[in-house]
């Protein structure tokens, strides 16, 4: 192997082994067939998954659903949703945040995207209803 495809080789290797070690995890669509659900405890829409506060928080609402054990807590989702539909959660300890976009108004949702387009960590699902 001369010296330029063992550069082209070690690049595309040192490439795939970083795509592999910084993807995140993304919310996985189909968690309604897997996970079940409870009620949250202070708010009106459904928990799936494990929750157990602060390191395991499942994923909220119905409709409009957020992963908040992979939510970071970077505010997009409540600045470009037009109609209201996230407000705070404070969970301190959690490893990715303190705080966590909860769905609470998810009734108002239009179904416009822009939460789940615009989500740097892919930690929110819109559901049609």
């Amino acid at each position: 192997m001369n010296y330029n495809l063992k550069i082209i080789y070690a690049s595309h290797e040192f490439k795939a082994d970083y795509e592999r070690k910084t993807k995140m995890a993304e919310i996985d669509v189909d968690f309604k067939d897997k996970l079940s659900s409870q009620k949250h405890p202070e708010f009106e829409y459904n928990v799936w998954g494990e929750f157990a506060p602060p390191e395991k928080l499942g994923i909220h609402g119905d409709n409009v659903a957020v992963d908040f054990d992979i939510c970071i807590a970077d505010g997009v989702c409540i600045e470009v949703c037009p109609e209201e539909v996230f407000e705070w959660a404070e969970y301190a300890g959690n490893p990715a945040s303190d705080k966590k976009a909860a769905p609470v108004n998810q009734d108002r949702c239009i179904e416009c995207l822009a939460c789940e387009t615009d989500c740097p960590v892919v930690a929110i699902k819109i559901f049609e209803l």
